[in-house]
């Protein structure tokens, strides 16, 4: 691929990182669009800097094809622009929000009322569509790592929507979700309401105290650890530490993004000292998925 200051220097620095790691593969387009969405200043602006790369682009074709899927993306999602500045108006990403759990509940309040599919998973632009493709892909992984079941027990930490209630209930023999906002939970309880075996339950977010110890053979916890980092590293630690206390021996836990700091080393430092004693790291920051750049960490209850 060419250097980047060779076929980016008409465009504005603010995307041309991004733009770098899409034609090079290191970000899927969708999200690539994400970030440049969150950096446009409007629809149109998104619209040229897109057009622009891949026509300055003369390159490697799978590079180039890369792009154009972006700008593809953007041409049939018209509504992301918005749906993906909605979210950011309500809900911090990348710094510590000015309060605590009880105002993270009232950002998502807010934010799934502007845009249910964007507000779990900005990078799905507010797509339905995505947002299910993106669900199955998560789910066939966990399946690969031999983590669902007939027989299993799942409690998801922040189900938001319910997205992987609804998507994993006949995978397994329950699934519980919590969540500390009242409307994600509403949402989740319509999503899920031909899910027998699918439970909702509204929680503190400062620990799993409606849970008894050893209650079930698997806890995820998928895009939701950013938000109890960033209101505070105890937080995060704490959960942890309850995660082990309600997993079976043999259970497993795993974290789909532990942070939004894009230091994987200092996650997988937090993760291990909170783990240590209790739960075994397996997986440590992989990216095993083709639409979403998450960090995968799967720890392991002896």
């Amino acid at each position: 691929m060419p250097e980047p200051e060779s076929w980016l220097a008409g465009i504005p620095a603010r995307f041309r990182a991004r733009l770098a790691e899409l034609a090079s593969g290191r970000l899927p387009p969708n999200v690539a669009l994400m970030h440049i969405l969150i950096e446009a200043i409007d629809p149109q602006e998104a619209r040229r800097v897109l057009a622009a790369a891949c026509e300055a682009f003369t390159g490697d074709a799978a590079c180039l094809a890369r792009l154009r899927e972006a700008a593809d993306l953007n041409e049939r999602h018209p509504e992301a622009f918005a749906a993906v500045k909605a979210v950011l108006a309500r809900v911090v990403h990348d710094e510590a929000p000015a309060s605590d759990v009880g105002g993270l509940a009232t950002a998502f309040d807010s934010a799934v009322a502007a845009a249910p599919e964007a507000s779990v998973a900005l990078y799905t632009l507010g797509s339905p569509e995505l947002l299910r493709s993106a669900t199955m892909e998560v789910v066939e992984v966990l399946g690969s790592w031999g983590l669902l079941g007939a027989g299993k027990t799942v409690l998801e930490i922040g189900c938001g929507i319910g997205r992987f209630e609804e998507a994993l209930a006949p995978e397994v023999r329950l699934m519980v979700g919590i969540d500390v906002s009242a409307a994600m939970l509403a949402q989740a309880r319509r999503r899920c309401a031909g899910r027998s075996n699918a439970g909702f339950l509204r929680t503190s977010g400062l620990d799993l105290a409606a849970f008894s110890d050893r209650s079930f053979d698997l806890v995820l916890a998928i895009d939701s650890f950013p938000y109890l980092v960033q209101a505070g590293a105890a937080l995060a630690a704490r959960h942890i530490e309850e995660a082990a206390r309600v997993l079976r021996p043999g259970g497993d836990l795993v974290i789909l993004n532990f942070s939004y700091r894009g230091d994987p080393d200092r996650d997988r430092a937090e993760i291990l000292a909170a783990a240590q004693g209790r739960l075994e790291l397996v997986r440590a920051g992989e990216r095993p998925f083709r639409l979403w750049d998450g960090l995968a960490f799967h720890l392991s209850k002896g």
